[in-house]
């Protein structure tokens, strides 16, 4: 040995014993005490042990050959190193007697963010045992013979030409994996190297065996080697047993180096072999120089890489590896074949040959939830049918833990399987564990990563979430090692099920989930948009499910609690757009429960969640109590913003809305015009927001009779589009959202039907076919052919809407589909189709917003009066007293609604010969007007005239001929009959003397019985029934 490298080396060994020495003391006498922190309780029992094998390969480093000597101080260096950090981590955790119960507190959760550090050490050390155990009994005496060893047999499928030191028997319940094994047959024709590779437990050694025998079998004269690639001490013996069984020249020479021995071998052979290389998992191995993590830099020609043949010609080297960087790099840049997890075949097969069991002897709906939740992953499949065959438990019992407490306990069981290296762990958790372990170790980084991706949904992770440092290398160290895969481009990520389990659990036992669950909450809050228009739709769709996890977490930290109000406040805003109103308002009722305890009563947050809570109950509303509750809520939301303010002008927009529905025509028009004034002060009169609620306020306008006002807003709207800041898109929907309203209200229906035409082509480009507003505008393009007599042409075009929206979350849109046909059909006096729709439209009503709804009882007079133009009189009576026992409460006893259902009552009764409680019926209606109505008078002097009250019939007939309608007429025959009953012949001829004079009078006498006239059919508006969705970014 060099002099200078012997000095070397015995300071760093002193050093290393010295402070090795010390800590191992210290730690005895803690654990005496009972004081010793539980992480360090395995370095307590395995630093002695290497501080003993140091001393002894000390003592004996002169017959260490030069390499293994190099291999002896490297690894007492890296001791050296791990016992400072140790020592420096060991003065902060211990607990001294005379500490205080706060500075023992700090300690203790010092020791606890330690923990992880130590166990990476202590990792450190169990390699470094077996490495400094190899090197202990490795060498011979220098100048000496070497000893005498017993001959190790030839193993039993050895040929007398060719070796096969495969250490592991075949199985012969080998499933599957067909194409991964011709996919290494046939990289074999193009390529030396071949690597396969993916996630811990995916079957890489079992298929590497297979293949092994199989390659065998074609090649009867050639070499088949296996050589374990975990760590450099086995690589080595691997080799040196190559040599040896050989008898390579030199393999017994102290001095000389084994792995060049074997690899001159490999490159110049010209016998046919296969070097399977089996776990080559810790790049650091491979590339010193490159990757090395801490510590000084090894000559980067110095490494375990250039001992693989890679001239050979008649050699095939077979890598296993869960990192696809040592994959590629080794097949040198090849591409590694991926190992996927097994078919769904392909694992029922394994877990019933591991099981002992025929297929019909289980539940096949449980073996098929069980693989799913294992990821039909080969070794995770072998292990659960270990233990429940073991344990003596169900299929749906093992299952069942998995989503437990006792998952951990499951999944980090070993299997007892010769078939895996004595090195290899034998659970999935503890296989995972030391892939985590290695990331951790050379990119922590990447380690957090995990970490935050086990907190999300596991599947569609985009990355433009992960708003962490550097992302994109962190990303592709995890995906090196099978634990996420790419998506999408590299756009977007999934993990593992059982990886994102085994994250999960590990961080449970740690105490720190809940430090990452508020980091993902905080990653997802930041990355989703806080105002949703079209354009926000696909990022939305896209975290909707991480909104979904990290919403389901509990939080204790005030911006923890903050950040999860606030995302539950947008999601809900998406939920509207998706018409999710139950799971919007469940969030929106959260939300607000969260901000009234946080933060102060006039805080513009608490607005704005009491503002969306108010709309959703409004959306949700099944009864007038239900719309109460909602207008307080909305009136709530009012008063606590600021103006102006988004949340005052959207507070006003939803109120004005909701006091349509009431019927509240000064509160509908007073909040309509506060929310686009509110606008205007805001923006200006030409921004987007302030015309679209200006559009809404003119509907308001034209749909409670102010038409011209309407016709006037309008035309605003068209010379303020010109300067708004709107796209192009946009300012063309609002003209002709404009030009339509004025044409349809101005009577103008074919013009109407052109725009509508218009809106719907652009819209469809905007949007999608399936849009609301492209609904809507079909809708109305349907209503404005129907008001043209094209009924059939209406009908085609309502049922086509239908169908498209029948899977859409918007019913409200169905209904109107329906009420449309049904009118149509009623135009035609197709009464029975008519009924049809009609039950169809009460249906839907009764089920999304329940008996006591306004819009439900108009849904119910709509189909009585169906049944009173078919002549089904009882059925009609029915629903008109129903609705009037409603409207009385709900709309008022005046309220031309309530009057016109208590007249169509009389008319019922009317045809049922039931005339006195028809007189009564048009009587309480009358009774109800202010000024009394010329039809409503009429069928009270026809009921009259049918039960002879003549002298009654007098007075009314004489009122009715007062007002100028079309029914003046029959109120002068009226009063001429009652005369001529009562005997006043005189005036009774005077009056038909008058009559013939009368362009007015009809000169057909009156029937003997006369039947009502029934009034208008009520004008079924869809204004207010729907939800409006915003243009803003159209």
């Amino acid at each position: 040995m060099d002099p200078f490298t012997a000095v070397g080396l015995a300071s760093a060994v002193v050093a290393f014993i010295s402070i090795g020495t010390e800590i191992a003391k210290r730690l005895k006498e803690l654990s005496e005490t009972g004081d010793i922190p539980g992480v360090f309780r395995e370095i307590r029992t395995r630093l002695p042990l290497i501080i003993s094998i140091v001393v002894s390969t000390q003592h004996g480093s002169d017959n260490l050959s030069p390499e293994a000597r190099e291999a002896f101080e490297e690894v007492v260096n890296q001791c050296f190193e791990q016992v400072t950090q140790l020592d420096n981590i060991l003065k902060k955790v211990t607990i001294a007697r005379g500490d205080s119960r706060a500075k023992k507190t700090l300690k203790a959760g010092i020791s606890l963010i330690e923990e992880s550090r130590v166990q990476r050490i202590a990792t450190a050390l169990r390699d470094n045992v077996q490495l400094l155990t190899f090197l202990n009994v490795a060498p011979a005496e220098k100048g000496k013979p070497p000893a005498e060893r017993p001959s190790e047999p030839l193993p039993s499928y050895a040929s007398a030409t060719g070796m096969f030191l495969v250490p592991f028997s075949r199985d012969n319940h080998f499933v599957g994996r067909e194409s991964v094994l011709q996919s290494i047959s046939a990289s074999f024709e193009k390529q030396k190297r071949v690597a396969i590779s993916g996630i811990g437990g995916i079957g890489k050694s079992q298929v590497a065996i297979e293949y092994c025998y199989r390659y065998k079998e074609r090649t009867s004269d050639a070499h088949v080697f296996w050589v374990y690639g975990g760590n450099i001490a086995r690589f080595y013996q691997g080799y040196k047993r190559i040599a040896r069984l050989l008898e390579l020249p030199g393999w017994d020479d102290p001095e000389a180096s084994i792995l060049e021995i074997v690899f001159s071998w490999l490159s110049t052979t010209q016998s046919p072999f296969l070097l399977a290389v089996d776990n080559a998992d810790n790049i650091e191995h491979w590339w010193p120089g490159k990757y090395k993590s801490g510590g000084s830099l090894d000559d980067p020609s110095k490494n375990l890489s250039k001992y693989l043949p890679d001239d050979s010609e008649n050699g095939h080297v077979l890598i296993t590896t869960r990192d696809n960087r040592v994959a590629s790099r080794l097949a040198k840049q090849a591409k590694p074949i991926a190992i996927q997890p097994m078919s769904n075949v392909e694992a029922k097969s394994l877990f019933l040959s591991k099981l002992g069991g025929d297929a019909s002897d289980f539940d096949e709906s449980e073996i098929h939830c069980l693989l799913d939740q294992l990821d039909r992953l080969p070794l995770a499949v072998s292990q659960a049918a270990a233990f429940i065959e073991e344990n003596s438990i169900s299929i749906g019992e093992y299952t069942g833990a998995l989503q437990g407490e006792d998952a951990e306990e499951f999944l980090h069981e070993e299997l007892d399987d010769d078939r895996r290296d004595e090195e290899s762990v034998n659970s999935v958790f503890r296989t995972w564990k030391l892939s985590y372990d290695q990331i951790t170790q050379q990119k922590p980084r990447a380690a957090d990563l995990l970490c935050l991706l086990a907190m999300l949904d596991r599947q569609s992770v985009p990355k433009s979430l992960l708003k962490v440092p550097e992302v994109t290398t962190s990303l592709s160290v995890l995906q090196s090692f099978s634990l996420v895969t790419a998506r999408a481009g590299s756009q977007s990520f999934q993990i593992h099920r059982l990886v994102q389990r085994f994250v999960q659990v590990s961080l449970q036992r740690d105490k720190a989930s809940q430090k990452w669950k508020e980091t993902a909450l905080a990653c997802v809050s930041r990355g989703y948009p806080t105002e949703i228009g079209v354009a926000e739709w696909p990022i939305c769709d896209a975290l909707a499910p991480h909104v979904q996890i990290v919403t389901g977490y509990e939080y204790k930290t005030t911006e923890a609690r903050l950040n999860l109000a606030h995302l539950l406040c947008w999601a809900a805003d998406f939920d509207i757009e998706r018409g999710m109103y139950p799971l919007a308002l469940e969030r929106a009722q959260q939300s607000r429960m969260i901000f009234r305890e946080l933060v102060t009563e006039h805080d513009e947050r608490l607005a704005a969640a009491t503002w969306l809570v108010g709309r959703l109950c409004y959306y949700e509303a099944k009864s007038a109590g239900d719309l109460d509750a909602a207008a307080e809520l909305l009136e709530k939301a009012l008063s606590i913003s600021k103006y102006p303010s988004l949340n005052f002008a959207e507070s006003a927009f939803e109120l004005a809305h909701l006091y349509y529905d009431q019927c509240n025509e000064a509160s509908c028009l007073k909040m309509g015009k506060a929310s686009f004034e509110c606008w205007k002060a805001m923006e200006g009169p030409s921004s987007v927001r302030t015309l679209d609620n200006m559009h809404d306020y003119a509907l308001e306008l034209a749909m409670l009779g102010h038409k011209e006002e309407a016709i006037t807003m309008w035309q605003e709207i068209l010379e303020l589009c010109s300067a708004s800041d709107a796209s192009e898109n946009t300012k063309t929907v609002y003209t002709y959202r404009s030009v339509a309203g004025i044409a349809e209200f101005q009577g103008d229906v074919a013009m109407a039907e052109i725009i509508y035409e218009k809106l719907i082509t652009l819209c469809q480009a905007i949007y999608n076919s399936e849009h609301i507003h492209v609904f809507d505008y079909r809708l109305s393009h349907a209503e404005q052919i129907m008001r043209q007599g094209r009924l059939e042409e209406a009908t085609r075009l309502s049922e086509a809407i239908l169908a498209s929206c029948n899977n859409s979350s918007e019913w409200r849109i169905s209904v109107s589909c329906l009420q449309t046909i049904a009118e149509c059909c009623r135009l035609g006096a197709s009464y029975k189709e008519e009924e049809m729709y009609r039950l169809r439209t009460l249906e839907l009503h009764e089920k999304n917003l329940g008996d006591d709804h306004k819009e439900t009882v108009d849904a119910k007079e709509a189909l009585a009066d169906c049944y009173l133009n078919s002549s089904r009189h009882s059925e009609a009576r029915d629903l008109y007293q129903k609705a009037i026992l409603w409207r009385d409460v709900g709309l008022g006893r005046t309220h031309t609604d309530t009057v016109r259902a208590i007249e169509c009552l009389g008319i019922c009764y009317a045809y049922q010969g039931q005339e006195a409680e028809a007189e009564a019926a048009y009587l309480d209606a009358l009774s109800r007007q202010s000024d009394a109505d010329a039809r409503l008078l009429n069928n009270l002097c026809a009921s009259l005239w049918n039960q002879g009250k003549w002298e009654t019939l007098e007075s009314r007939s004489r009122q009715a001929c007062e007002l100028e309608s079309v029914y003046q007429s029959s109120a002068h025959w009226s009063l001429i009959t009652a005369l001529e009953q009562q005997g006043k012949v005189d005036e009774a001829l005077g009056m038909r003397a008058s009559s013939l004079s009368l362009e007015t009078l009809s000169n057909d006498l009156p029937e003997a019985r006369r039947s009502p006239t029934s009034p208008p059919v009520r004008e079924d508006s869809r204004f207010g029934r729907m939800v409006h969705p915003r243009t803003w970014s159209a």
